[in-house]
Formats: C-alpha cells, structure tokens, sequence
C-alpha cells in the first residue's frame, strides 16, 4: 500500500482510540449499567460511562471537524467496471461513515439528555448524597438512548464486515491504510 493511500497518524490514532471508548462505553452500559438496580454499587461505573461519553463526543466533534476542515481520509480508486459490480455492503459505505459520526454523537448526546434532568453529573462526580433515580427510562432520552445504541452496534458491525471482507477475502490489505507502520 502507498503513503498516499494510508491515512495520517493522527487520523489512525482519533480512529483507533474512539473505536476502543466505544467499545469499552457498550460494554460498560451492557454489562454494569442496564438491568441492574441503580443503588451506590452503580455509582463508578456511571460515572466512568459518563466520562466516557463525553469524551466521545468530544473525539467525535474533533474528527468531524479535521474531516471537513482540515483534511479528508484518501478514497479507494475504483474502476467504473468494478464499481458497477460493489457489494451491497461496499455501496453503504459514504453513508455508513456520515451515520457513524451522527449517531455517535447523537448517543453522547442522548446521555447528557438523560444526565441533566436526572442531576447524575453532581449525583455522581459531585457526591451530592442524593439517590440515582429509581429508573431512568422515566426520562424520555433512556429509551432513545438505548434505541439508537442498537443502531450504532449494526453500524459498527457493516463497518467491521467491510473491512474484514476488503481484508481477507479481497486481500486488499485494506487495514494496511488505518494502521501506523510503514509495510
């Protein structure tokens, strides 16, 4: 692969680092936060998954903005014959990209949404004493929240599958050009 094909470090790094929060934030929600009862034992992870989040959205204003301002991650060159013949998943791409940003955002957002209301930022970080609420799909952006995280999990996975495909079964190398070493 070409240094004119492989995307800077700075894009690989924004890339690979908003990849591991987003895991560690769905695995934090999954398996700490959803269905268990919200007493003082939920009190770390929420705030972790918090912090999280808004360092998420952060990440992902930060990579929008270096996407639209400043530079744009080189395009795959395709024949006019090969376009023709694009996998569906290969066809989602552009819009693939666009939605993961959006909706990434928009999750950030949606827990901030349910944050504010409910006083989590001075429940949690703030230690003010008083008890999380008893659920908080009694706030209108929990069920959007928990909505849109199944959405972002399809996203994620068309985005896996993709490169998996152009990867292994195309040979292309295709991760070559979102990874830091020179080969």
């Amino acid at each position: 692969m070409t240094v004119k094909n492989r995307l800077r470090p700075l894009w690989v790094v924004l890339h690979w680092l908003m990849a591991l929060l987003v895991f560690i934030t769905f695995g934090i929600g999954l398996f700490s936060l959803v269905n268990k009862p919200n007493t003082d034992a939920k009190l770390v992870p929420l705030g972790i998954h918090m912090a999280l989040g808004i360092t998420i959205l952060l990440l992902v204003i930060a990579r929008y903005s270096l996407r639209m301002l400043v530079f744009k991650p080189p395009q795959r060159v395709t024949s006019p014959e090969k376009e023709k013949r694009l996998i569906f998943l290969d066809r989602m791409t552009p819009y693939v990209h666009i939605l993961l940003y959006l909706c990434t955002g928009l999750m950030a957002l949606l827990g901030i949404a349910i944050a504010l209301p409910a006083d989590l930022f001075s429940i949690v970080w703030g230690r003010s004493g008083v008890p999380l609420p008893l659920s908080f799909y009694i706030y209108p952006a929990r069920a959007w929240h928990g909505t849109l995280s199944l959405v972002l999990a399809l996203l994620i996975t068309q985005h896996v599958l993709a490169a998996v495909y152009h990867q292994f079964i195309k040979g292309e190398n295709y991760l070559g050009r979102m990874w830091l070493n020179k080969n």
